[in-house]
């Protein structure tokens, strides 16, 4: 199965995310912002799930594969919005993020590996 396209846009989405974390740890006047900051995420986010749909519809994963892939960018969604809350901790959403978004990557790169792993079995 083929998921380059959906791991590229993962890997800019886990960067982004990353970068409004430190940026709203240590610059205040960036929580003004925080909304916009928040939408922008949650755009890139919908542009991993629009990928994996395209990728899923051409490579066919079974079932079990599928409710992984999303549960973690519902995990991610949550982890993201919950930014926008008051009094949210930020330290807590980043660690949730981050316990989603970066086994999903390691996923998907082990999809693209698989119909190697299966000829040689």
């Amino acid at each position: 199965m083929r998921t380059l396209s959906t791991q590229v846009k993962l890997r800019r989405l886990i960067r982004s995310t990353s970068e409004a974390f430190s940026r709203l740890r240590w610059e205040p006047a960036e929580h003004r912002m925080v909304g916009s900051i928040v939408d922008r995420l949650l755009a890139l986010t919908a542009e991993v799930r629009d990928s994996w749909a395209q990728d899923a519809v051409s490579g066919r994963p079974e079932e079990p594969l599928s409710v992984f892939v999303g549960e973690s960018l519902r995990t991610v969604e949550l982890a993201i919005a919950g930014i926008a809350q008051d009094g949210s901790d930020l330290e807590l959403l980043r660690q949730d993020f981050e316990r989603a978004a970066v086994p999903l990557e390691v996923f998907l790169r082990g999809l693209d590996a698989e119909p190697a792993l299966q000829r040689s079995a």
